[in-house]
């Protein structure tokens, strides 16, 4: 189906702008990346979000595969270069971070702008203005916090599925091949969802008989990332990964809920982790519910009014939403992070909002538009709402600077597990986490190790030398302990607040000792009599 030309009349201030679409993708990947700096400068010199801690203990390990295997079966792109930009550099990670993080931010907006010119066929304006209302979202920000492998991955994914009506042409077929390629090295879910769009842009055609439109030469531009995509599963599923040596030995109590023997479905009845841990199916379903209505409710309407067919968009649209509600149809065996594939539905949502906003702005009048009540008020209002939630959100740094519990936007509903506000621990101990695991690594021997709670593990790695041995756990600290014991350490350490705040529902067992305070933070020691 052939859109119908879009442009928003002199209420819009970018038709007075002369742009070219070179300056316009510049100037979305700008828009991207000062937005999303703000919340950096705002954490200085504290990280953003729960697993920034990682990307910055892989970038200190320096390895960007540990296997051959794993050029299969991990996300290796970002790693391919972060760490060697550590390496040269040789400063704190998390500065580097704080600079990669906006510009993974940038490229997303830069491909929300691409996508709408090259597959929608919008105009250079309209673009921007997708560009920058997917900027301002509550969910795309969430995206770009802490998830960087999957920020990459799907602002390589954007420029892949832009090319999908150019494949014809020697240029586009080959950047689609390129960019589908390394949407599959980028991360998982974009690489899931382009070998689902692909196919079924490919397969729909073909059940409705119209051989016509079938394009063979998409299919044979998708080869290359389903060939490896498909054997990295392989790999998965037969477990041939060989990783390398670790410090670290799991409590087991960290099971996923995974089901089936399929690494991406989950049990949410069962599931227990830092984030997913529901105690029956109502409050499963009442959390999918109250997030989904942080995110999106607030320009619902824009969606639903703007809703248009499109082979790409129809495809990704359905694979989303079965991600994200599939948990409350079939809540013992769903596609595995329910709450990420319900973020990423910001990326056809966006497009469908803004094509909503120039049926209003453009005063276009059909009897098949539906919701012809809304008008230019009610739609800014849904903007404003939209907006005062995205910066809101970025804003949540400088509250968490004054605030030792979990603030944000979304932590009136109960949502805010779902939202990385911090990096694992409040800003103000941060400075206590990292004093008390060198002083840690100062002090103990050889035969003592200590049991960290999974938020504090990455600190640990970072901060302590790898010969000394971290037991890992995520609720049971009895169950750490004892593993520590069976492994054959005489004295066992332990990292905690020294004051309860309600974090991760542990507490200090009574047999551990005070040994050590660094503000809210303090190291307690177990030794076998």
């Amino acid at each position: 189906m052939k859109l119908p030309a879009l442009s928003l009349n002199p209420s819009s201030f970018l038709n007075g702008l002369n742009l070219t679409d070179r300056k316009a993708l510049l100037l979305c990947l700008g828009i991207g990346f000062f937005i999303r700096l703000v919340p950096e400068i705002l954490a200085f010199p504290n990280p953003i979000g729960f697993d920034t801690i990682y990307y910055g203990v892989r970038m200190q390990d320096g390895l960007v595969l540990a296997h051959w295997s794993r050029f299969f079966t991990s996300s290796w792109l970002l790693y391919s270069f972060i760490v060697p930009l550590y390496g040269v550099l040789q400063t704190d990670p998390f500065l580097i971070l704080k600079v990669v993080a906006p510009l993974l931010f940038g490229l997303n907006v830069a491909g929300v702008y691409w996508f709408s010119r090259k597959n929608l066929g919008w105009s250079i304006h309209m673009g921007i203005l997708a560009g920058l209302f997917f900027s301002l979202q509550l969910a795309s920000l969430r995206i770009s916090w802490d998830l960087l492998r999957n920020t990459l991955g799907m602002g390589i994914l954007l420029f892949a599925l832009s090319y999908f009506k150019e494949v014809d042409s020697k240029k586009g077929f080959i950047l689609f091949s390129v960019f589908s390629l390394f949407s599959v090295f980028a991360h998982e879910y974009a690489a899931v969802t382009l070998v689902f769009v692909v196919l079924a842009v490919l397969v729909w055609p073909l059940l409705k008989k119209r051989v016509e439109q079938y394009s063979p030469r998409l299919a044979f531009g998708i080869v290359p990332a389903l060939a490896v995509l498909l054997f990295g599963v392989f790999l998965r599923i037969f477990r041939f990964s060989i990783g390398g040596v670790s410090n670290i030995v799991g409590a087991g109590d960290t099971a996923s809920g995974s089901v089936g023997g399929l690494f991406f479905l989950v049990d949410y009845l069962k599931v227990q982790n830092s984030v997913d841990s529901y105690s029956n199916y109502a409050s499963l379903a009442l959390n999918v519910g109250l997030l989904f209505t942080v995110l999106f409710v607030p320009y619902l309407l824009l969606v639903l009014k703007g809703f248009f067919r499109n082979s790409v968009l129809d495809s990704w649209t359905v694979l989303l939403l079965v991600g994200s509600f599939g948990c409350v149809v079939v809540p013992f065996a769903a596609l595995q992070f329910w709450h990420r594939w319900m973020f990423m539905l910001v990326y056809p949502f966006t497009f469908y909002a803004i094509f909503g906003l120039n049926k209003l702005y453009s005063r276009v009048r059909d009897s098949k538009i539906g919701f012809s009540w809304i008008t230019n008020r009610h739609a800014s209002a849904m903007i404003l709402l939209t907006f005062v939630l995205g910066i809101g959100y970025l804003s949540t740094p400088l509250l968490m600077n004054y605030v030792g519990t979990n603030v944000s936007v979304p932590s009136v509903t109960g949502t805010y597990l779902y939202f990385s506000t911090v990096p694992t621990v409040p800003y103000e101990d941060v400075e206590g986490v990292v004093d008390a695991l060198d002083w840690l690594d100062s002090n103990m021997g050889e035969t003592s190790s200590v049991v960290l709670q999974h938020a504090f593990v990455d600190w640990g790695q970072l901060y302590l030398d790898k010969s000394q041995e971290i037991v890992r756990f995520n609720s049971d600290v009895d169950l750490a302990v004892n593993t520590a014991l069976e492994e054959g350490f005489e004295s066992v350490f332990f990292v905690w607040w020294n004051q309860p705040i309600g974090w991760y529902g542990v507490l200090v067992p009574e047999y551990f000792v005070d040994v050590q305070d660094f503000g809210r933070i303090s190291v307690y020691l177990y030794e076998v009599e």
